[in-house]
């Protein structure tokens, strides 16, 4: 402690302030290193608004980041870094595209070629940007030169002569655009499952078309055995009313003969009626003198016969009786 008390307070300030900024240039340089990265340049048309800190990306895959975006005399030099695993070939290419719709852009690198990249740096030869606003500059002109500018008014005063007498109506048309766009984007997530599921339904049926056109084959089938059968039934019918007439013929033909026939015929039944009406009456008649005739013969069933013979010969009654021996 007496020891620090005897230093001079000045020099130690001086010290501790070497000391602060020591340690703030320590933070900057390890803030600029890149531990297990490999730095590399890449030589541009222009920007395109690429810028440093942005995404460096190889097949859609994040590998490294911009460091720095710096003219280069009429060129842009971009360095970035990748992962130190990547091996970037003598041909390898890079391009700047557009990340997102709010303005953001990357580094796509493409390795390409065998060997290592000259001074770890991608020539100009091998890079792209999304557009070069000069050759955009140099096509419109040239197509506006082509442009007939007489014609052109010619087109807009009809164009506007056409659309006066319907100045009312395009308004509401207008809104109903609108209207329809914001119903749209409302339902956007509807719309979407929409054409998800008729995907779906797309993808069944483009898997079962075997199992259709068996279906279909199948019905071609059930329909042809249904016109054979009809064609059956046709000529079933066809046949009938061929039988039909001609049975009809047959019964004028016979008509003559067969009405006194079938009139003898009825006299006839009714005559077999009375015959059985009467031998029904016979039956009813002798059922019981026939009991009686039981009762009177007891001797079982048989009936014994005094006759003298002078009835019936012997020979002739030994038969009737059947006892001959």
């Amino acid at each position: 402690m007496k020891a620090l008390e005897n230093r001079d307070p000045f020099k130690l300030g001086i010290l501790a302030i070497v000391v602060g900024l020591l340690l703030a240039l320590g933070v900057v340089v390890l803030s600029q290193l890149s531990f297990g990265k490999a730095t590399y340049t890449a030589l541009l048309a222009q920007s395109a608004g690429l810028k440093s800190a942005e995404d460096v990306q190889i097949a859609g895959v994040l590998v490294g980041q911009v460091k720095s975006v710096e003219l280069d005399g009429d060129k842009v030099k971009v360095t970035f870094t990748v992962d130190s695993g990547v091996h970037l070939g003598s041909q390898t290419t890079a391009e700047v595209k557009v990340a997102t719709l709010l303005g953001t852009h990357l580094l796509m690198v493409t390795p390409k070629g065998s060997g290592s990249l000259p001074n770890d740096q991608i020539p100009l030869a091998q890079t792209s940007v999304p557009f070069n606003l000069q050759d955009v500059l140099n096509q419109g002109a040239q197509q506006l030169q082509q442009i007939d500018a007489k014609q052109l008014a010619t087109l807009l005063n009809t164009i506007t002569n056409e659309l006066s007498p319907s100045t009312a109506d395009v308004g509401p048309a207008l809104q109903g655009v609108v209207r329809l766009s914001t119903f749209i984007a409302n339902r956007s997530g509807q719309i979407g499952q929409l054409l998800k599921a008729a995907r779906s339904v797309t993808t069944q049926l483009s898997s079962s078309s075997s199992d259709l056109i068996a279906l279909m084959q199948q019905t071609n089938l059930v329909i042809q055995e249904v016109t054979d059968r009809r064609e059956a039934i046709h000529l079933l019918l066809v046949e009938t009313s061929k039988l039909a007439t001609n049975v009809n013929g047959i019964i004028n033909d016979t008509k003559a003969d067969t009405g006194p026939a079938l009139t003898a015929l009825n006299g006839t039944l009714a005559e077999l009626r009375a015959q059985d009406a009467a031998l029904r009456h016979v039956l009813d008649v002798m059922a019981p003198a026939a009991r009686y005739l039981a009762n009177a013969t007891g001797n079982g069933p048989w009936v014994d016969l005094n006759t003298d013979g002078s009835v019936l010969p012997p020979n002739d009654l030994c038969k009737k009786l059947g006892q001959c021996k």
